[in-house]
């Protein structure tokens, strides 16, 4: 076998090698990839029907964190939030969200006493179930919670763009909420409270009773925060 033979039949080998190397290296990429695309639609699929089903997060952020021990408040005052929004929010919603944060306040059962202030600064008085102790406080020495803020965004979104999961098409509710001691005026905490509504028949009044939830827990939480951020769905 002449040398020439023989070196043409190894280039002929090396083609027919690297023809199959690259072969199983194409078919392993195909199946990365495959396996990337049924892993992410396994693990994206919970978290999309969860916001499909539920339709609601959840996402607040302390302005100013809870430094005190909130548990001496046996007594709070609930102001009507101030709404921002003027008429872009109706006034049944308003009046629904203020209606629910005092509703959700006096379910935690953890005041004694409770004072609503209506719209025109009437304050009337209210008192939770449990009223065992109501009796040994004296409204000039007992320290009282105030509760106040402001309804700083709302829009009921886009139903429409919701089947095509275009952005900004989401309801949204934003309240900032300010706990201060009313004999001092001492500012105690501070939070920022937003939820969407990412379905795609948006609920408005579901969307206003899970902001009344997060503003009636930050009202009642007696211990100190730790962290500033955080996020629900």
């Amino acid at each position: 076998m002449s040398p020439t033979y023989k070196s043409a039949r190894q280039r002929e080998l090396i083609k027919v090698i690297c023809k199959s190397v690259l072969l199983v290296l194409s078919v392993g990429v195909g199946a990365v990839g495959l396996g990337c695309s049924v892993r992410s639609v396994a693990t994206s699929g919970p978290s999309r029907i969860f916001r499909e089903v539920h339709g609601l997060s959840v996402r607040s952020y302390q302005m100013l964190p809870v430094t005190d021990d909130l548990s001496i408040y046996r007594r709070v005052e609930i102001r009507p939030l101030e709404n921002l929004m003027l008429d872009q929010i109706p006034e049944l919603t308003v009046k629904q969200l203020n209606d629910e944060i005092i509703n959700r306040t006096r379910s935690l059962n953890r005041f004694e006493h409770i004072t609503q202030v209506d719209q025109a600064t009437n304050p009337t008085t209210k008192r939770v179930l449990n009223q065992s102790g109501a009796g040994d406080f004296n409204a000039g020495s007992a320290p009282e919670l105030i509760v106040e803020g402001y309804i700083d965004d709302y829009t009921p979104g886009i139903p429409a763009l919701r089947y095509i999961e275009q952005g900004n098409n989401h309801a949204v509710l934003t309240v900032r909420i300010t706990l201060r001691d009313k004999l001092t005026a001492r500012i105690l905490g501070e939070k920022n409270i937003t939820v969407e509504n990412t379905r795609v028949t948006s609920n408005v009044e579901r969307m206003v009773n899970k902001a009344a939830d997060e503003v009636a827990e930050f009202v009642g939480k007696t211990k100190r925060y730790k962290t500033l951020t955080e996020a629900r769905y």
